[in-house]
This record gives C-alpha cells, sequence and structure tokens, in this order.
C-alpha cells in the first residue's frame, strides 16, 4: 500500500476503532486535512434537532489546537437549517460546492477566508444526515476539481461507516445521567454541583411517565447523556436469608438495575463515577469497580470536578 492517503485512512479506521463519536470525528480530520492535506481547512457541523441547528463540532478546541482551522479567524459556530451551502447540503443529502466568485450571497455565511468549499453530508442511516463535512480552500487558485470531490465524498463515507456502531454517541447537550435512590438530600446536593459547572443532570424520575417500562425510560434518558454517576446511599438493610448476622446498610434494587444499563453504555469509555456514601459497603455486584467514598459530597467537590473535566463538560467556574 504506497498511496499515502489510503495509509493515512487505515491509520484513522485503526485508531477510530471502538472509540466515541468526538474521537472518531477528531481522528477523521486530523487523518484527511493535516495528514492527507485534502484541503486547507476543514470541519464538521452536527445535526441539533431540538435546536434545528447544525453544531460547529470543536470538543477541546481542537480544531484551532490541531490548526484544522485558522485560529486567528472568524468562524461561525451554528447555522440554521436554511443558512448557507452546507446547511443546503443536510436537507437535501447531497454534496454541495461553493465558491466566493459566482456564487449567491446567501450560499455563504460569516466572514472566514474560504474562497472554495465542498460540503458533504455524513450519512450513518436513512432518513437523515447526521451532519456535514465541510472542506475549504482559502487560496482563490485552488478550485476543487471533480477528481478531488470524489475522493472527498468517499472520505466522507468512511467516516459515516465509523460513526454508525460506536457508543456512546456524540452529544452536543451537557447532560449527565444520575442513578440514585432514596437520598433526596444526596441526590439535590449533587444537582446543585453539577448546576453550578452548567451540566444538566437527568434523573428517570423527572422525565414524563410516556416510556412503556422502566428500562426503555432509562434507555432514551441514556441516548441523551454523555456520562452518569451512580448516587449509592444506605436506603434499605437486609443480610443474606437465613443468616444469624446484622443487618447491614444497602443500596436500593432499581440502582443496581439501573447501574448495569449505565456500565453496559459507558464504562468502556470511563465516562461513569460511582458516589458511595457512608456506611454502605460497595455492592457485591460491584466489586472490583472504582468508586469514590464521601460522607458529604462537598468533601469530593473538587474530585466531581475533575471528572467533568475528564469527561469533556469542561466547566467555566472552579471549585470554591
Amino acid at each position: 500500500m504506497n498511496d499515502p492517503s489510503l495509509k493515512s485512512l487505515r491509520g484513522f479506521l485503526t485508531a477510530a476503532r471502538g472509540k466515541s463519536q468526538e474521537r472518531i470525528i477528531i481522528e477523521f480530520l486530523d487523518a484527511v486535512i493535516n495528514v492527507n492535506k485534502v484541503a486547507d481547512r476543514g470541519s464538521v457541523l452536527i445535526n441539533h434537532p431540538r435546536a434545528e441547528k447544525l453544531i460547529l463540532f470543536n470538543e477541546g478546541d481542537f480544531l484551532f489546537k490541531k490548526r484544522i482551522l485558522d485560529p486567528t479567524k472568524e468562524w461561525p459556530r451554528e447555522f440554521g437549517y436554511f443558512d448557507g451551502v452546507a446547511a443546503r447540503a443536510f436537507r437535501q443529502g447531497n454534496t454541495m460546492r461553493y465558491s466566493k466568485q459566482g456564487s449567491a450571497p446567501d450560499d455563504f455565511i460569516g466572514n472566514s477566508p474560504i474562497e472554495h468549499m465542498v460540503c458533504i453530508p455524513i450519512l450513518t442511516a436513512p432518513g437523515s444526515a447526521f451532519g456535514v463535512v465541510c472542506f475549504h480552500n482559502d487560496d482563490p487558485e485552488k478550485k476543487f476539481d471533480d477528481e478531488e470531490v470524489e475522493q472527498l465524498e468517499a472520505y466522507v463515507d468512511i467516516l459515516g461507516l465509523a460513526l454508525h456502531t460506536p457508543h456512546p454517541e456524540l452529544q452536543l447537550e451537557r447532560n449527565v445521567f444520575i442513578v440514585h435512590g432514596r437520598d433526596e438530600g444526596a441526590l439535590n446536593e449533587l444537582r446543585a454541583m453539577l448546576g453550578k459547572y452548567k451540566v444538566t443532570p437527568r434523573v428517570l424520575a423527572d422525565q414524563e411517565k410516556k416510556a412503556q417500562s422502566i428500562l426503555r425510560g432509562v434507555e432514551d434518558l441514556l441516548r441523551i447523556c454523555k456520562a452518569g454517576f451512580i448516587l449509592v446511599t444506605p436506603d434499605d438493610e437486609g443480610h443474606l436469608r437465613g443468616s444469624a448476622d446484622p443487618l447491614t446498610p444497602r443500596a436500593r434494587e432499581n440502582v443496581i438495575f439501573e447501574t448495569g444499563l449505565l456500565f453496559a453504555k459507558f464504562r468502556e469509555f470511563k465516562r461513569v463515577m460511582i458516589l458511595l456514601k457512608r456506611p454502605i459497603e460497595l455492592p457485591s455486584d460491584l466489586h472490583g469497580i472504582g468508586y469514590e467514598p464521601f460522607t458529604n459530597l462537598k468533601d469530593i467537590e473538587i474530585k466531581i470536578f475533575n471528572t467533568l473535566i475528564d469527561w469533556g463538560l469542561n466547566p467555566e467556574v472552579r471549585p470554591a
């Protein structure tokens, strides 16, 4: 395999295997812009159905740190479904081209230095595009020809295939799921702490009772969350049947059930944090798993804060 473009794409697929959608997009743009150099710049716009917008994906400012976009220039961060050529590519599900000379004024949004651009929808499943990849050149002489556009479409097809299977899905909203028992005080303290860091806590009890089952309700919530906390509190007491041992504090059964779903979704990506309130012991189902013991959540706030950073939910303020 002597073609360097094939080598870099093979490298992208290897790096993307088993990764989250965020990581896949970062690896893709790095491969096609910085390694293959198929265009001067590039970006991915993600469909946000609730807002009815396309959002510029820039996890941790990677576009500027890796110079995939020029950090000295102004770049729009979101587009309506009818804003410019990228939105038209998304709506129609077809590749669209733009050149500053000869295109309609409303084909372009913003004041960036783009001279020529190709916008290609990312198709991961029938029905609707996941988003749009935009490749652009800043030199008026570097117009994309038909062969180059065909190559770019092949790259985006590969990206669509890579994005089709990973979990967890990319999330544009700052949601985290909370598994909890009956300790309302600890739950409300965790809610308030997350709210201070502009992270939205999601719990099953807050949702409208539309789901056909608890399982379906949890699954629906997990689809819009980026990570999860498991708040294990001493809500019940028990011991083995027939045992003469004293009763010991234990977690509610729903906590163990929801924890299993949370781990199936997020554990591989290290997006689960267990918060264990004393004097409870870790349930036997969870032996061998790391956890953070506490008496008052305030005492471990810095650890929760650092975990949010690890999850890519960078807080705008620091713990007091």
